[in-house]
């Protein structure tokens, strides 16, 4: 590595990095066809089977939007993750990435009827030392997997009751994920409420990051998510891209000097890296 590369942890806290690592891996390594449109300040990948699509709108809050269809052509996404352009790419990456592998070895898995047990997305927060909001700590132990039922103000005054209410915040407090609860009526078909991860280590908006997945995301891939924000492992950032909020925040040393491989293996080895579906970094399917 160049003695101006350094190495940046919690990842959460490194911004965004080097954006092309999202949307270069499935150009050029799964071969999706892509749209560059500079007039629309936008850029696409689709997948060739038309139900995945990552695209990157610049200029505004949202830069990276994933969007996942039942069918090629629907109106409207069956699933939906949005993250704002300060997120990190190694987090969005761990998305992309599993959807193109997924594409050929668990393709049911996409389009799931069934998102799974909401519990599923925030274990790897656990283990990582992240803590629960005290309600939540309160029912984690209620012997129903995790689900909190309260009452919030509803339509004319009225209380509804609503489901699944989870807050989780990173050790150092930057960082948090929230499951929001939706009311019970609208609680059908195996839906959950509506997932935020956000960190916030700085005054402006530079310092600051969301990403908001939609009800139906399966929970395979928000473990898969939650597992890349929780990841110990530093990420790569150059001195341009650390931010005077990062330097406060977060852990950041300079990188070893690189070490001389064959650069076949190098490759391999970030993809390795890079691909949650990658042999050593697989999640197992559900069962």
């Amino acid at each position: 590595m160049p003695q101006d590369e350094f190495l940046v942890q919690p990842r959460y806290l490194a911004g965004a990095g080097d954006i092309s690592r999202v949307l270069q891996p499935l150009v050029q390594v799964h071969g999706w066809p892509h749209e560059n449109n500079p007039a629309a300040n936008r850029v696409a990948a689709t997948s060739p089977c038309g139900r995945i699509e990552v695209l990157a709108e610049h200029q505004i809050f949202h830069l990276w939007k994933v969007s996942v269809r039942a069918r090629p052509g629907d109106a409207q996404p069956l699933w939906q993750a949005t993250f704002s352009k300060e997120t990190p790419a190694e987090i969005v990456g761990s998305l992309t990435q599993a959807l193109a592998a997924d594409r050929f070895v668990a393709p049911l898995e996409i389009v799931a009827e069934w998102p799974g047990h909401p519990d599923a997305a925030w274990r790897p927060l656990l283990k990582a030392g992240w803590t629960p909001s005290d309600r939540t700590a309160a029912h984690f132990g209620d012997g129903e997997g995790g689900t909190v039922s309260v009452d919030v103000p509803g339509a004319a005054g009225a209380n509804v009751t609503v489901v699944d209410g989870i807050r989780l915040t990173s050790p150092d407090g930057k960082a948090s994920l929230v499951h929001t609860p939706k009311p019970d009526h609208l609680f059908s078909g195996g839906l959950v409420g509506r997932w935020t991860i956000d960190a916030a280590f700085g005054p402006t908006w530079d310092d600051q990051w969301t990403a908001v997945l939609t009800a139906a995301t399966p929970m395979r891939y928000m473990a898969m998510l939650t597992s890349a924000v929780a990841d110990p492992t530093p990420v790569v950032r150059t001195s341009a891209q650390i931010s005077a909020a990062t330097r406060a925040a977060a852990s950041v040393r300079p990188a070893p000097p690189p070490r001389r491989t064959n650069p076949l293996r190098s490759f391999e080895a970030e993809q390795a890296a890079f691909n949650p579906r990658h042999p050593n970094q697989g999640h197992p399917l559900r069962r």
